[in-house]
């Protein structure tokens, strides 16, 4: 009996969805970053947030969603689940495999998981224009504002456009509400009938009484206006903001144009701060609506992938991604199964998120040793058992074909530091999640195969063990 079958024997890349019910308050669901990755994932507050939604006559307060979640999807031909996890303003997560039977196992490079990049917010209300031409209002020259849908979007499937029936300029006041700051980056995507003399992007302010300051502009450069020229390009400006300035009103004016010319906008974004201006809002994988989807400002989150090479085959699991802190919680993804298609895959502590696939000989036999002591008295007929409260865990002989040199050295490296490997062989032959082993003494045979033929037989007794620490690796 082989550990060893063809890798086509059974359908890949199957994200099994699981039996979650009817999308709930705080569950949320937007299309996955990679076919095949689960979409929906519930939201549940910390403890001390859950308790204080409960009112004194025993109801609930609505669950407040504060953006992040998980996605996860199996990659069988590399013997891993891919998970990806995000949460706005996170510092630190966590991250967790439940398996079908409720247990939780932390993941190896996911407990903790630090948050090194910060979160984004666009404060355009109406970033990509696809609910309607809500906050827009004509500007100079007085253009005629219209909604456009086609392919030919920047961003989603919509688009404005600003006519004007005379020469002159075209100009457009963006709907927005920047909080002052002393820098402020905008982003957007233009596009132009006619190649205008000017393209202006400007914020004017006023303070808390509501009087006027000093305008913050940014002229773009010859080279800038022409990539604009009958195709959409991307446009990043950064202003400077006037002290003590607190109201915004945004404006993007191009002098200059023939008369029924055509100033073309989309995907706005405006933030604090030096950013890199690139397009985001609450559609966007990791983004979240503060408001009405697609007519408020939103938040993006950055995304944490990683590979968790510990995965159990062949059966459904869950991940949560844990946020410690008191507003935090947890979101929990929808079940999805890796399947092993047949193969057996081997995983180093040091590398989990890099198995490798290994020919296993036959099934080992395991044997659990029972530590006790035999003792007869003197013409006693049944002996004396002393024994331990529990047999010990299994040892054995585990068998590794290596049909290359390159394999064969892959392995001698893999086990050369003497720490603990995880075999995870297919679910059907019984070994339930797998096996941590220790190997001792390795033998390497060539068996009956001339000097200059790759195949290697490598062998070597194993007891199986917990699995190690992070801390320890």
């Amino acid at each position: 009996m082989t550990w060893a079958r063809s890798i086509y024997a059974r359908t890949p890349f199957a994200a099994g969805a699981g039996t979650e019910s009817a999308t709930l308050p705080g569950q949320q669901e937007l299309p996955p970053p990679i076919p095949g990755g689960t979409a929906k994932w519930t939201y549940t507050p910390n403890p001390p947030i859950g308790y204080a939604r409960l009112s004194w006559a025993g109801g609930a307060y609505p669950l407040t969603y504060p953006g992040g979640g998980v996605s996860i999807r199996p990659v069988p031909e590399k013997g891993i689940m891919q998970v990806t996890a995000w949460w706005p303003d996170a510092t630190v997560l966590q991250i967790i495999r439940e398996h079908p039977d409720g247990t939780l196992w932390p993941v190896r490079g996911g407990s903790p998981l630090f948050v090194t990049e910060p979160t984004r917010r666009n404060y355009a209300s109406n970033p990509s224009l696809e609910s309607g031409l809500n906050g827009f209002v004509p500007d100079a020259g007085n253009p005629t504002l219209a909604r456009v849908t086609d392919a030919k979007a920047a961003r989603g499937e919509s688009y404005m456009t600003a006519t004007i029936a005379a020469a002159g300029s075209v100009g457009v006041t963006v709907p927005t509400s920047v909080p002052s700051t002393p820098d402020v980056t905008i982003g957007v995507d233009l596009r132009f009938s006619a190649r205008p003399t000017s393209v202006t992007i400007q914020i004017t302010w006023t303070d808390i009484a509501g009087v006027p300051l000093t305008t913050s502009a940014a002229t773009l450069t010859t080279d800038q206006i022409n990539r604009s020229v009958d195709q959409f390009s991307r446009q990043v400006v950064k202003l400077s903001t006037p002290a003590g300035a607190v109201t915004p009103t945004m404006k993007v004016i191009a002098g200059g144009m023939p008369a029924g010319g055509v100033m073309a906008l989309d995907g706005f974004t405006v933030e604090r701060y030096s950013t890199s201006g690139s397009f985001f809002d609450g559609s966007t994988y990791g983004g979240t609506w503060l408001g009405t989807a697609g007519l408020s400002a939103s938040i993006l989150a950055p995304l944490l992938v990683f590979d968790d090479g510990e995965c159990p085959l062949d059966i459904p699991v869950k991940y949560r991604v844990v946020n410690p802190a008191s507003t935090g919680g947890t979101m929990t993804s929808q079940l999805a199964t890796l399947l092993s298609e047949g193969r057996t895959w081997l995983t180093h502590p040091a590398r989990s998120d890099r198995p490798l696939v290994v020919q296993v000989g036959a099934v080992p036999a395991r044997t659990r040793e029972a530590p006790r002591g035999i003792f007869y008295p003197l013409g006693a007929t049944y002996p004396i058992i002393v024994s331990a409260s529990q047999r010990r865990a299994p040892t054995g002989e585990l068998t590794i074909g290596a049909l290359s040199f390159a394999e064969r050295d892959e392995l001698l490296g893999l086990f050369a530091d003497l720490s603990p490997v995880y075999l995870r062989p297919p679910a059907e032959f019984g070994y339930g999640i797998g096996m941590w082993l220790s190997l001792g003494d390795l033998k390497e045979d060539p068996g009956n195969r001339r000097a200059y033929h790759g195949t290697r037989i490598l062998t070597a007794p194993f007891h199986e063990v917990a699995a190690p620490s992070e801390l320890a690796v």
